[in-house]
């Protein structure tokens, strides 16, 4: 007999909209081929269990924007969406060395691994298999983002056509619905925006958050002004966060979002829990966030894979190193002795790797970790306070067509900003910093106390107690008797520490206190 066990999210199939999984697509006797062939054609943001008759199949989108855990003991299989129940299916879990070390330094675990070494996540694009007969678990990947070496003759006008079909798509699952855009100053949100307006779709509501007087802010009205959206601005103050952020309903957020594998993400956190308080939005309203569309187009890619020919191995895994492990500062080569191996056989890197293959590498670890794990599963911030979403600049269609660009044309996002200059005519500029003589002053501010301007450390510490605030150091936030790295040094002002790094502690804090466990599993009502 063939149920479904679990069923989130939507997708697309052969130009059909699904919101659930139908006889026709995986039949009662359906085999590890026909799950795979079927798969691979789907097009949107899901995860899913299948019991069927001979196994039991799971899958997650290609950007896990919905995650699944599981564990295996013995004979016996447990899969679920919620990785702390898992954790009742083992007694005397203890949290993995080299695993919290990885999700200090990066604020989420990699691979299949997840902070307890016996619970699993399926990664980005992976479907599992348990072959009941054989007691026996299969992981399979179905897709992976890496480069594919078939240059677009016409690319500019190529990427104008897919970025037409991704907004039809989003705007046909919306069915007239309210689309709300978290509006930066940047090129993802205004990509989203531009396109909506172009197709016609008016019911479109834009917001930031944070103070008016940033210049992210200002440039993000602009844009909406020109586009004659409707614009929100959602005021944010040191004290607000504190109060929000040492709250029951984080810590509730803290379970409900993280899943002993995700750091927490509460950047819109404040401004979304405002907007659905203040009734500034429907309450059937659609968050649609621009993740992530520079990571995709070569936003990141580091200077080292500019105007050169090849690489050796060591050389490509430190920057991988660099880039990924970097939430607090360890010595390079300490790094490369703990990750190494990991990385290398993850990967399967040779000993010297062309550059356009190094760069392919970069992107698909980028992509299976940070962009997967930390920044899409930004989302659960509108899941916990009852909202859909949509991340259409990860649609199926995008990510094959970056797969086809070369990396001498994504470096510095070259090619997206002549498209932009072409077909998005917005006479309001991309932000991208503060003034310079801002930047000085907080430079200066930086090295003698820390990130004092940043307002977003009133999440962690009383603005109102001065002293306090500038002098409450890493020890206040470590619980004793646990271990950590040697790079957590206690006595760092948490004023001077990465915001990431900070909040990563938090939760391994709250993790192993018991208090995360004492809360079920639900999103704010």
């Amino acid at each position: 007999m063939r149920t479904v066990d679990l069923f989130d999210g939507y997708f697309w199939f052969q130009g059909v909209l699904y919101r659930s999984l139908s006889e026709d697509l995986f039949p009662q006797v359906c085999n590890p081929a026909v799950f795979s062939t079927t798969l691979k054609e789907f097009n949107g943001s899901f995860r899913f269990v299948i019991d069927c008759d001979d196994y039991i199949f799971a899958a997650v989108d290609r950007i896990r924007s919905f995650p699944l855990f599981y564990i295996q003991k013995g004979t016996e299989f447990f899969i679920d969406s919620d990785a702390f129940e898992l954790k009742k299916h083992s007694a005397n879990l203890d949290l993995d060395k080299l695993n919290i070390t990885e999700f200090l330094l990066t604020a989420y675990t990699c691979m299949n691994d997840t902070l307890y070494p016996e619970i699993k996540q399926l990664e980005a694009g992976q479907f599992l298999i348990w072959h009941k007969s054989e007691a026996r678990l299969e992981l399979r990947d179905y897709y992976v983002y890496q480069h594919l070496f078939e240059p677009i003759e016409y690319p500019l006008e190529a990427m104008d056509q897919m970025h037409k079909h991704i907004i039809q798509r989003l705007i046909d699952s919306a069915q007239n619905r309210t689309l709300v855009i978290p509006l930066s100053g940047g090129y993802d949100s205004r990509n989203i925006a531009y396109m909506l307006k172009r197709a016609g779709y008016a019911n479109v509501i834009c917001f930031t958050y944070g103070k008016s007087y940033d210049g992210d802010c200002s440039i993000s009205r602009k844009v909406a002004k020109f586009l004659n959206f409707p614009w929100i601005m959602v005021e944010n103050t040191r004290s607000m966060w504190y109060e929000a952020f040492h709250s029951e309903e984080m810590l509730q957020f803290f379970r409900y979002g993280t899943n002993l594998s995700s750091s927490f993400h509460v950047q819109d956190w404040l401004a979304v829990k405002i907007l659905k308080e203040r009734e500034l939005i429907p309450t059937d309203a659609i968050f649609v966030p621009g993740h992530s569309g520079g990571a995709i187009q070569g936003q990141y890619l580091p200077m080292i894979f500019e105007n050169r020919d090849k690489m050796d191995s060591k050389e490509f895994i430190q920057t991988i190193l660099k880039d990924f492990y970097n939430l607090w500062e360890y010595p390079i080569e300490k790094l490369y002795n703990l990750f190494n191996e990991r990385i290398r056989s993850y990967l399967k890197i040779p000993d010297i790797l062309l550059t356009e293959i190094a760069a392919s590498f970069y992107d698909e670890y980028a992509w299976r970790q940070r962009e997967s794990k930390f920044i899409v599963n930004f989302v659960r911030v509108y899941e916990f306070f009852n909202y859909e979403w949509r991340i259409p600049l990860w649609d199926n269609e995008i990510m094959e067509f970056w797969q086809r660009i070369p990396v001498s044309q994504r470096m510095h996002r070259q090619l997206y900003k002549e498209y932009v200059q072409k077909y998005q005519p917005i006479p309001v500029p991309v932000y991208h910093d503060y003034s310079f003589a801002r930047r000085i002053k907080n430079k200066y501010a930086r090295i003698v106390v820390g990130n004092i301007m940043t307002l977003a450390y009133g999440r962690f510490l009383d603005y109102k107690n001065r002293d306090a605030y500038l002098n409450t150091t890493i020890s206040s936030i470590l619980v004793p008797d646990l271990y950590y790295p040697e790079f957590i040094n206690p006595e760092l002002p948490i004023l001077k520490a990465q915001i990431n790094g900070i909040q990563a502690l938090i939760y391994i804090k709250e993790l192993v206190s018991g208090n995360l466990d004492k809360l079920s599993l639900s999103k704010q009502i």
